[in-house]
């Protein structure tokens, strides 16, 4: 995949609201929210170095093998065994001409494979090993016959590799103290979500040591763009029992701005989940959070699959070009964030919207989420919600505050529209 930058977008709407019935309307638009803001992120301490990962007590952490599975071929099989055997061999101190380290070279005897197929390994590779944060690209390799010699490179010395592993370590073992027991697969990837997004920002400058597309940058540097946040998600998902792989494509249709997200496994089905377009220097987002194809085909376009390529494309480049090994079909709805947590509203006339708001300001919820069943119409819907002439909301807050017994909810509310996943956020505010 070619490494580009990608800003967040949010689309909103702000609705005012007054006993009055005083509504000011703002229009739709995108803009930039990029999370840039590290105050409430966790202080890292680098001097921290932890020798191993100590797996949390409740959750058995999964393989990840998307991308070995995806292989054809017995040959294939052992180049990829091979990468991974000696990824971190570091035998020879030596810079290349890319200013890159060499690790070392392997030779595996009575092997027939293609510049494709050595690409396709090598994609199955960044598939399944999200934590490979020092290896380098491009590779290089030499055919003698029937012998294959892989020569693979670090962006690191080992000293340096030593140092960042043992900080990572640190990291990821902090973060998996948090886990605690009989926590549901849901339950689990919103918590590794919401840590990424509250202590990541998103990074468009470049710098001589730069980590933005790595796990260690994710989390030890807390700055990154997509592909780390990518890698830090699947990992930690990983060590927390959950599978998960990424994706890759192209954002609002266009094939100039390339992007990776992840698709995540709970409970047996494939939701997309992109934790990059969660993070708003504003709030915590759950926009792409476990969306269905379809809901995410409305802001994402899915690259094509590798075997689909032609055998005559350049697979020599030493770019990594953005295709897919394997792109599930995700349909489930159960587990997005917001069809989870909010109220149904599937008839205006017979709902739970007052029940379900004074539940809400009972507990001091900061945002409500309403989702718009197939059955209701969303503009319809929303306008007989918030628009002035109807402004039903206001008197189900004037409803909820009469069962709490006091006067507990402002009828003046923020709304974000999410007219894609038929959801409306509604940002309560309290006497």
């Amino acid at each position: 995949m070619q490494k580009r930058i990608i800003a967040v977008f949010l689309a909103a709407v702000a609705v005012l609201f007054s006993s009055c019935i005083d509504i000011t309307t703002t229009v739709e638009e995108r803009a930039s929210k990029k999370n840039t803001n590290k105050e409430n992120s966790i202080k890292i301490n680098k001097k921290k170095i932890d020798d191993d990962i100590v797996l949390s007590p409740y959750y058995e952490p999964v393989e990840l093998d998307t991308g070995y599975n995806c292989l054809d071929t017995y040959d294939q099989q052992r180049l990829y065994n091979g990468i991974v055997e000696h990824a971190a061999d570091f035998t020879d101190g030596t810079k290349d001409e890319d200013g890159n380290y060499t690790i070392t070279t392997f030779t595996l005897e009575d092997c027939d494979l293609s510049s494709k197929e050595i690409s396709k390994v090598f994609f199955a590779i960044e598939l399944d090993k999200p934590d490979f944060f020092w290896l380098a690209n491009p590779y290089s390799y030499a055919i003698t016959g029937s012998s294959f010699s892989l020569t693979l490179s670090s962006t690191m010395s080992y000293k340096k590799y030593e140092k960042y592993r043992g900080q990572l370590n640190s990291v990821i073992n902090s973060v998996l103290k948090g886990l605690k027991p009989n926590m549901s697969e849901f339950e689990r990837e919103l918590y590794v979500h919401d840590y990424l997004v509250k202590n990541c920002v998103y990074e468009e400058k470049t710098s001589s040591k730069d980590n933005r597309y790595t796990i260690y940058g994710c989390l030890v540097d807390q700055s990154a763009v997509c592909e780390g946040y990518k890698n830090a998600f699947q990992q930690l998902l990983a060590y927390c029992g959950i599978k998960s792989f990424g994706v890759s494509g192209s954002l609002d249709n266009s094939e100039s701005i390339d992007h990776v997200w992840n698709a995540v496994m709970i409970d047996g089905d494939y939701y997309y989940t992109d934790v990059t377009w969660d993070d708003s220097e504003d709030m915590v987002m759950y926009d792409y959070f476990n969306l269905t194809s379809k809901e995410l085909t409305h802001s994402h376009s899915i690259a094509e699959k590798f075997d689909d390529v032609s055998d005559a494309a350049d697979f020599d480049s030493s770019e990594v070009l953005s295709y897919n090994l394997y792109i599930p079909e995700c349909k489930a709805t159960k587990y997005n964030y917001y069809r989870y947590f909010g109220t149904k509203l599937k008839d205006m006339n017979k709902n739970s919207l007052i029940d379900d708001l004074a539940k809400a300001a009972g507990n001091g919820d900061e945002y409500f989420y309403i989702s718009v069943g197939k059955g209701l119409n969303f503009k319809t819907t929303y306008d007989q919600l918030f628009s002035d002439e109807v402004f039903m909301f206001a008197r189900y807050i004037d409803e909820a505050n009469s069962q709490l017994g006091q006067n507990v909810l402002q009828t003046s509310v923020s709304v974000l529209k999410r007219e894609w996943l038929k959801t409306i956020i509604v940002e309560l505010k309290y006497n």
